[in-house]
């Protein structure tokens, strides 16, 4: 039985999706689960048959909260990690996505990433810009949940319940260090293998040999990282075929595992000042990445709060109380 999702708000125009109902353009604030609800089909236009089915059961009363068009899970980083290991135990072939700034900005362009980014098991909010626009917008993001937070603790959580884990992507060197910087850390892990292969576009992978390498190793969990959007869509068009319990990208995380890169230090992580340290740290590759996201974010941010505001004095009464 696959959930929908219904809103608690005034009485708006719906437009329907695979997995959320939502108002045209954006939506306002909180989306709760509907369990006892009934869904069709949720991978149209994905080419993934019957993915509802490998939605691991949401908490009670979990919320999402849209943001351009995106369904955040209001979830704590403790959450999030509990809801992995929800995941893993339920089997099947779950994908978890943290999106930030610039995942939102490239979504707004790109139809398919945007449709990935809806039909993920777990939407994780990883920015700050993110948590203050859904707070302006109405919304109830408790809290950034950065992925290279929270690879951290899904390795801790890995050792306790002796899930194997499978690191996809980077250079070889890089993904060497970053398992022999793992395997040190986490000393009781129970299996960790690792694979970088060569750098290609999407079309041009040899994915058979990557899946098969993977049915090798039976990962639990695996994280790719191919930086975004190609790790998402590789996720999107490999998950079933690959079968792991949960897959999720994670980007750079694989430089902080292999000691290349340097996390910002907690204040400014906790300031929302992050993106500085990393600017100062890679200028060339981030300061025409940053400009763009700031130029296409933040006006789409206050386009959808115009969106959400009454628009005649009729429609506020009847929205209202």
């Amino acid at each position: 039985m696959a959930p929908r999702i219904t809103a608690h708000r005034r009485p708006c125009k719906w437009v329907s999706t695979p997995v959320i109902r939502q108002r045209a353009a954006s939506c306002r604030r909180v989306w709760v689960w509907d369990p006892t609800a009934t869904h069709p089909n949720v991978a149209v236009g994905l080419g993934v048959p019957n993915a509802i089915q490998a939605h691991a059961p949401p908490t009670a009363m979990e919320s999402l909260v849209a943001i351009l068009g995106i369904p955040f899970h209001s979830i704590s980083l403790g959450g999030a990690v509990d809801r992995v290991e929800a995941m893993i135990a339920d089997g099947g072939a779950h994908y978890v996505v943290t999106p930030n700034v610039d995942f939102l900005v490239k979504a707004q362009r790109d139809d398919e990433l945007r449709r990935i980014l809806v039909h993920a098991d777990l939407v994780l909010c990883d920015g700050k810009p993110i948590v203050w626009a859904s707070r302006w917008l109405g919304g109830v993001l408790p809290a950034r949940v950065a992925g290279s937070d929270l690879i951290p603790r899904l390795l801790t959580r890995a050792e306790e319940k002796g899930w194997r884990v499978f690191l996809l992507g980077g250079s070889p060197e890089v993904a060497s260090e970053a398992a022999q910087h793992v395997a040190a850390a986490y000393p009781s892990l129970r299996e960790l293998a690792h694979y970088s292969p060569p750098f290609l576009p999407l079309g041009k992978m040899d994915n058979a040999d990557i899946i098969s390498r993977v049915h090798a190793a039976k990962p639990d969990l695996m994280l790719v990282c191919f930086g975004c959007p190609k790790q998402e869509k590789w996720i999107s068009q490999h998950r079933l075929a690959l079968g792991v319990p949960v897959m999720i990208g994670a980007g750079a995380t694989i430089d902080f595992l292999a000691g290349r890169m340097a996390r910002a230090p907690l204040w400014m992580r906790r300031s929302g000042t992050e993106w500085l340290f990393r600017l100062l740290q890679e200028p060339t590759r981030l300061a025409k990445r940053y400009g763009d996201d700031f130029l296409h974010f933040f006006p789409a941010i206050l386009l959808q709060r115009w969106r959400q505001r009454p628009s005649s004095p009729r429609q506020k009464k009847k929205g209202g109380p």
